[in-house]
């Protein structure tokens, strides 16, 4: 089996999901492909960047297109849950993605979730904006989660679920009316 870095880090989501952070050391890794620990550092230089493929993993399962007739809102709303729901799915998946940085391969995701915003009249730098803001809510409240879930202070989920959405909506609104009233975002 030929090797790359989108392999390993699939091998990465999969040590992540049994069990944590923790759990994924470069040792674990290496093991999980029959390896020895060298030979991913043939792939990447630290285990910093390994950690920005395994979180682009996990992230890019969030993402699609705005189906016909979606509303960006709407369609950005979706985004934030399934990215929600994304992290949860793996033991620490929000503070896997919390501070990674996007593989450069990976850059054309986000020009195509910048599309359907700028079309609705938001200029660019809003539209980076909107998104950073967005992304960067959903992997904290994510966090919050996780951590309240490991120290059993779990909040209650129906109300937890509500209170993310109404954050989600608050920015994207708050967002629409800075642009409309030509607020400089910088």
């Amino acid at each position: 089996m030929k090797l790359n870095k989108r392999r390993i880090a699939e091998g990465g989501l999969l040590v992540l999901k049994e069990g944590g952070l923790e759990n994924l050391t470069i040792r674990k890794l290496a093991d999980h492909f029959g390896i020895k620990s060298a030979s991913l550092y043939y792939h990447f230089r630290n285990k910093q960047e390994l950690l920005d493929y395994v979180a682009d993993g996990i992230i890019q399962n969030a993402f699609r297109p705005p189906r016909p007739g979606e509303e960006w809102q709407g369609w950005l709303l979706a985004i934030a849950l399934r990215l929600r729901e994304c992290m949860h799915a793996y033991p620490d998946g929000a503070l896997v993605c919390a501070g990674a940085s996007p593989p450069t391969d990976t850059m054309t995701t986000f020009q195509a979730i910048y599309e359907p915003i700028q079309r609705a009249g938001f200029p660019r730098d809003p539209t980076r904006f909107l998104l950073f803001s967005l992304i960067r809510f959903t992997i904290g409240w994510t966090a919050d989660e996780q951590v309240a879930m490991t120290r059993g202070t779990a909040r209650p989920q129906q109300m937890n679920d509500r209170a993310f959405e109404f954050g989600v909506r608050a920015i994207i609104l708050g967002a629409q009316k800075l642009v409309a009233l030509g607020a400089n975002p910088v």
